[in-house]
């Protein structure tokens, strides 16, 4: 069973809720808004979310640096998505925040002062306490609705699920008086000498699995997987299998099964790296790619990021607020988004944890056919 986030944790998002709220509240009480202080020397961004949520909340440190040349920016991180800032530049200093040990966490920020410190977390509540208790001069964060976290930040934005994420998190920076439009400032040049060539060319990445609140929820069947690698083999080409380090099983299982039933075709068609690789070595192997396949999570976000055609498979996840998302003037021109929309029972997920009392497993509804269809548009000719 693949090891879940730190965000999937259940006991812990209930525990974040029932004390989390009326300390808040409390703290609200107690301290009044303060006035925007005219200049920032060390700005602080708390970023405790997954990769996925992680790379697009990095937006926020080019339009940072851009508004404060001067300043020394620093990324607050957790132990789940540390590895996501291998991958982008621009920031001064990383610290790892044990988000799961609240106290530890609160003295791990206040170990590292900060100006202006920015907490990009929606609807977990620990990101707004360390806030209020940071130090910090000066504090944004969102207002999400029904979470009641927002009470002791000094600048407040509107969380608002009608928009992308990414357009949420760049609004963080309008009590700063910023309009924020980069994108995520990925570094390429971190994936130099990195050897991705263990695999037949032209080859696919394949990304099967999610992680989360019910990730299995999110998840296409492991036979329409079995069944795509072998038609991109069967065409031709090779295959990458990817994952986290909870995957490794899982990863070690569709690779057998894909391998067993490959019938002659040379060994060099097939790599396994769920479980096996780390986030550049992935970002290497995406980098190389012809096209991905992959289930809404951080290697989706990462795929486009690094402009490639991807076909990204939704269920659950509404893609008008979690979809990929491009840089520059490709925006849209690389992606295929498939799954059951509202009307088929989709798309009802905005923050992630909203599911109905008994959710229904609504990924089957996209086919092998669907998926190789798509990818078809890209140029992959599949017999």
């Amino acid at each position: 069973m693949p090891v879940k986030a730190e965000r999937g944790r259940g006991f812990l998002r209930k525990l974040d809720r029932w004390i989390g709220v009326p300390l808040l509240f409390v703290l609200g009480l107690f301290r009044s808004k303060r006035p925007k202080p005219a200049q920032f020397q060390n700005i602080g961004i708390c970023i405790f979310a997954a990769i996925g949520d992680a790379l697009l909340a990095s937006c926020l440190i080019a339009n940072i640096r851009k508004a404060y040349p001067g300043s020394k920016i620093t990324i607050f991180a957790t132990p789940a998505n540390v590895s996501t800032f291998d991958l982008i530049k621009a920031y001064d200093d990383l610290v790892v925040v044990p988000i799961t040990q609240p106290l530890a966490a609160m003295k791990q920020v206040r170990d590292h002062p900060v100006d202006l410190l920015i907490d990009t977390s929606q609807w977990p509540r620990i990101g707004a306490v360390v806030a209020a208790l940071s130090g910090a001069r000066w504090t944004i964060g969102f207002e999400t609705e029904g979470q009641h976290r927002h009470f002791s930040y000094d600048a407040t934005v509107k969380h608002s699920p009608k928009v992308h994420e990414l357009d949420n998190f760049r609004a963080l920076l309008g009590p700063l008086g910023i309009e924020a439009q980069a994108m995520p400032p990925l570094d390429l040049s971190s994936l130099a000498g990195i050897d991705y060539l263990n695999i037949k060319h032209p080859y696919l990445v394949l990304h099967p699995w999610a992680s989360g609140n019910h990730f299995e929820l999110r998840e296409w069947p492991i036979a329409s997987w079995t069944a795509l690698a072998l038609k991109l083999i069967q065409s031709g080409y090779g295959v990458v299998i990817t994952g986290g380090p909870g995957d490794r099983v899982r990863g070690n299982a569709l690779f057998q099964e894909v391998d067993r039933r490959l019938e002659g075709n040379p060994s060099d068609a097939l790599l396994n790296l769920a479980g096996h690789a780390d986030l550049l070595t992935t970002a290497a192997y995406l980098n190389g790619a012809v096209a991905v396949v992959s289930v809404n999570t951080g290697t989706m976000h990462l795929a486009a990021l690094l402009n490639k055609p991807l076909v990204a498979l939704h269920g659950p996840t509404n893609p008008e607020r979690w979809g990929p998302v491009y840089p520059g003037a490709s925006n849209g021109q690389n992606t295929l988004v498939l799954g059951p929309g509202p009307k088929e029972g989709g798309a009802y997920l905005s923050l992630g944890f909203e599911y109905p009392e008994n959710p229904i497993y609504i990924m089957d509804q996209i086919s092998v056919e669907a998926v190789v269809d798509a990818l078809r548009k890209f140029s992959i000719n599949i017999v």
